[in-house]
């Protein structure tokens, strides 16, 4: 039997990559192929996962299309060759490979689909499953829906899979909960047309909020970071606090019991961030242009010492409600390779 993998973003990465080495060590062969977006392919080489990069990212509609086109190509040549059964990934590919031949797709999503719209309409008709958290908001393809009781965020920072390494954040001469992470995102996704995060002036006025801790900075595209991709986690989960515009390192934090605040046009929207805010209180969403309400709350927090132990609290309740996604993953595995 042989298994493909379409990773696409960094964070897909740490989604599947203790699942892809589980099935390593079980004699299951993997095929994995990435998109060159950010650091994807240098986190695939430090975790030692076998890859063939396809293609790189488009930007723009048009060229997107088309690089859609090719990796739809390359992916159906490879499967010629190896006779996929399964295919992972929160790709559209694997849902085109679907419709052309006899490989199962499971697209994993987590966002609502009317946040990814476009990405939903090209992609789940094709998709044999859409794998989603309990918390995601849609009204079509319902029969074509998995539902778990987790979040992506915990297939690698479960305590079952991660144990927060207090050596790595002396590596960096921090001490912890004494700094805080500024996460600025690129916003260049497809949906991400229009939405708007930490603007210039913005940050000006939170920095000398702030101006008391160590800030580390980790922005998108960016050719310099102060910590190497494959510490972030552990440096995260040592923060007093998160100030950023971007849903993956929102979730990160918030499953880490880390205060975190996220700033942009998607505020108090997306049902797993919604989740997370509302119902367990472990982020807190602005607009941007809700600038006092940000401010206060950072200063507020900042004076409290950012309330690490309540925040430890909620995410012990989060913890004891939700299941740890990569062993959901393996067994869902072994669910659907018994039904062949």
């Amino acid at each position: 039997m042989r298994v493909l993998f379409d990773i696409g973003h960094p964070a897909h990465v740490h989604l599947f990559r203790n699942f892809i080495l589980y099935l390593n060590k079980t004699g299951i062969k993997t095929t994995v192929v990435s998109r060159d977006k950010e650091i994807t392919n240098l986190l695939l080489d430090y975790y030692q996962i076998k890859y063939t990069s396809l293609s790189k990212q488009s930007q723009g509609l048009t060229n997107m299309f088309f690089e859609m086109l090719s990796r739809d190509w390359d992916i159906y040549n490879l499967h010629w060759r190896n006779d996929f059964k399964f295919a992972f990934g929160t790709s559209v590919s694997i849902g085109h490979l679907s419709a052309l031949s006899s490989v199962k797709s499971f697209n994993f999503n987590e966002d609502d689909d009317e946040i990814v719209p476009l990405y939903a309409k090209i992609t789940y008709p094709f998709s044999t499953k859409i794998v989603v958290p309990d918390c995601l908001e849609f009204t079509k393809w319902k029969d074509k829906r998995v539902i778990y009781n987790s979040y992506h965020e915990l297939a690698y920072l479960h305590p079952n899979n991660f144990i927060p390494d207090i050596k790595v954040v002396e590596k960096y001469n921090l001490k912890p909960y004494n700094y805080i992470i500024a996460r600025f995102s690129a916003l260049e996704a497809h949906h991400d047309v229009g939405i708007n995060g930490i603007h210039q002036n913005l940050w000006k006025k939170i920095e000398q909020t702030i101006s008391n801790f160590q800030v580390i900075k980790s922005i998108e595209k960016s050719k310099t970071h102060q910590i190497d991709p494959w510490d972030m986690h552990h440096v995260l989960a040592f923060a007093g606090m998160v100030i950023c515009d971007s849903q993956t390192m929102t979730a990160e934090a918030a499953v880490l019991g880390v205060p975190s605040v996220r700033i942009n046009t998607f505020a108090r929207k997306i049902g797993y961030l919604k989740e997370l805010e509302f119902k367990y209180e472990l982020t807190k969403s602005f607009l941007p242009e809700e600038e006092n309400d940000i401010i206060t709350f950072i200063r507020t927090m900042a004076s409290n010492k950012f309330e690490l132990n309540n925040y430890q609290e909620k995410r012990q309740l989060m913890l004891s409600a939700k299941v740890d996604f990569n062993q959901w993953m393996i067994d869902f595995f072994h669910q659907q390779a018994n039904e062949l």
